[in-house]
């Protein structure tokens, strides 16, 4: 029988994630995955750099043993490096795989085509469904000189044999920055293009000069508004002349510019799905112009996020078989950028409500003023509170520091739940924890913060 209540294009967060809960719900279910399960998220993104941000954050550590009262250092083989990255990748994996077997969720390993709102070709084989989902994520953006043999993605950086001596990142957002943070850990030489005024936009600037200043003590050069004009790529090596005629070169380059959701070669334009440059067109309700037929995660242009594609597929989730209360609200997204130190993020910054004529306040307390911070060496970084003025409700929390990328979960509950600022200060945190920073922050929309 090819006959499902639900067939899913792409099976990233946003494909294998709503799959298990249509599952859950009693649905036949299946998924078209031309790749590896998991998508790009937990094959050749998020996973595999998260894994090796745990190795070289431990080497970073082990290099200051004496600030701990310790001897010694350790030393790293790419080898065994990679050679762990790859074991967790395929465990995670795997754990997918068996839950779709346990829930009888069907795996097509074919390219798959929309062929009307209730048909979907994967490979030679024609399945009829209730409803749709579309989630085939993005690619890396490699836009004229970009293209060029020889110019390294993220995905070719992960599958390295060895470790190039030197390094230009052309791009200074999230994974150029991630890299950098990871291969200069490694004693890579790495140089950071950036056309833009600095590097990581869309985060507040007190936070991003942070890491700005981290890297550069790393070793990592950065060059800001000063975009790549040309390139010339060897084998033994990679040229590049900047906007301004300035040259540079080093063993290997990595252009990380952004990535463009995947349209094409899907059937949309004969199917008559609405799509655009950015991505395709979906409701609140992740829908498209197509009765039955959604769409989820980086194809739609919004964000490119794993957790937010698998918020927005579950929302679809719910309006194809349950009540269709569960929204997105796009004000209480997460993020995190894991640099050294992290960065980690709820709701827009501070200079985004400036831009929308919002009166807030803010409340600052820094890593430096914790206990545990300071016992556990990781004293740079702070966290700031945001709170609409009118009523001190939070509207946005943006910190730099050790383990931000943890403790913005509570920060997330403020924001959905709609939590006063001062209110956060009156509530008891353990001590000694980081999370007292969210107490020392909110402490400063009331009588003012204890250690300041």
């Amino acid at each position: 029988m090819n006959k499902y209540d639900l067939v899913i294009i792409g099976g990233g967060p946003a494909g294998y994630i709503p799959a298990i809960r249509a599952a859950q719900l009693g649905r036949r279910v299946a998924v078209a995955e031309e790749e590896l399960l998991g998508g790009t998220c937990l094959n050749r993104g998020c996973i595999p750099t998260k894994t090796l941000v745990a190795s070289t954050n431990l080497l970073r550590q082990s290099r200051n043993a004496r600030k701990y009262g310790l001897e010694g250092s350790l030393s790293f083989s790419w080898d065994a490096l990679s050679g762990r990255k790859d074991k967790v990748v395929k465990r995670l994996r795997k754990g997918v795989e068996a839950h779709f077997k346990h829930l009888g969720i069907d795996i097509f390993s074919a390219h798959a085509v929309l062929k009307s709102p209730r048909e979907v070709l994967a490979g030679d084989v024609l399945l009829e469904t209730d409803y749709v989902l579309l989630s085939p994520g993005s690619l890396p953006l490699m836009p004229g000189p970009f293209s060029a043999d020889g110019v390294q993605t993220s995905r070719d950086v992960l599958s390295w044999e060895n470790l190039p001596e030197s390094l230009i990142i052309v791009g200074g957002g999230v994974i150029g920055c991630e890299f950098a943070s990871i291969f200069s850990s490694l004693g890579v030489s790495i140089t950071i293009v950036e056309m833009l005024p600095s590097i990581l936009p869309g985060i507040d600037d007190d936070i991003r000069q942070v890491v700005h200043r981290s890297l550069k003590r790393s070793g990592v050069k950065i060059l800001t508004g000063n975009g790549a004009k040309s390139l010339k790529v060897s084998q033994k090596s990679a040229e590049v002349t900047l906007d301004d005629a300035m040259q540079l070169s080093a063993e290997k380059i990595l252009v990380s510019i952004g990535r463009k959701a995947r349209t094409e070669d899907l059937g949309l334009e004969s199917a008559g799905v609405e799509f655009s440059a950015a991505g395709i067109e979906t409701d609140e309700n992740q829908m498209t112009n197509l009765e039955g037929v959604y769409a989820a995660g980086d194809v739609t242009g919004k964000w490119q996020l794993a957790h937010a594609g698998s918020a927005q597929a579950l929302a679809a989730v719910d309006q194809m078989f349950g009540d269709g209360s569960r929204k997105i609200n796009p004000d209480t997204m997460p993020g995190c950028i894991f640099t050294s130190p992290e960065i980690a993020t709820a709701g827009p910054g501070l200079e985004e409500w400036e831009k929308r004529g919002v009166p807030v306040r803010t409340g600052i307390s820094r890593y430096i003023a914790n206990g545990k911070a300071v016992g556990m060496n990781e004293t740079e970084g702070f966290m700031k509170i945001i709170a609409r003025e009118s009523d001190g409700i939070v509207i946005g929390v943006q910190m730099v520091g050790a383990d931000a990328s943890s403790l913005i979960g509570e920060a997330v509950m403020a924001l959905n739940l709609g939590v006063r600022a001062s209110r956060i200060g009156e509530m008891i945190h353990p001590h000694p924890t980081l999370s007292e920073l969210y107490m020392e922050a909110g402490e400063s929309f009331g009588p003012g913060a204890i250690h300041g």
